[in-house]
């Protein structure tokens, strides 16, 4: 059975508990670089962040928050560069 990556973990007993974003590493990417999405859960960031998934297509704009990441994205790039809070399943 795969895990999905975008699952919120609680502190306390199954889904009982407060909702919870606990990073294991801040990372500043420069301008046109990308992040790695291998194993990361969700990201937050402090400011609106231009981004695109897997590299490619539109770039959005992240907003201020945590942001969840599916099993199908591979990577973010952020053309403007970013501060990213990374929270990983390991």
């Amino acid at each position: 059975m795969a895990t999905n990556r975008a699952e919120i973990p609680y502190s306390g007993y199954a889904s009982d508990g407060l909702q919870v974003f606990t990073p294991t590493r801040i990372d500043v990417i420069a301008a046109g670089n990308s992040l790695d999405t291998t194993d990361v859960s969700c990201i937050r960031v402090s400011a609106p962040t231009d981004y695109l998934l897997n590299d490619t297509g539109e770039t959005g704009v992240m907003p201020i928050g945590c942001t969840g990441i599916d099993d199908n994205i591979t990577s973010l790039q952020f053309p403007n560069g970013a501060v990213v809070e990374v929270m990983t399943t390991k």
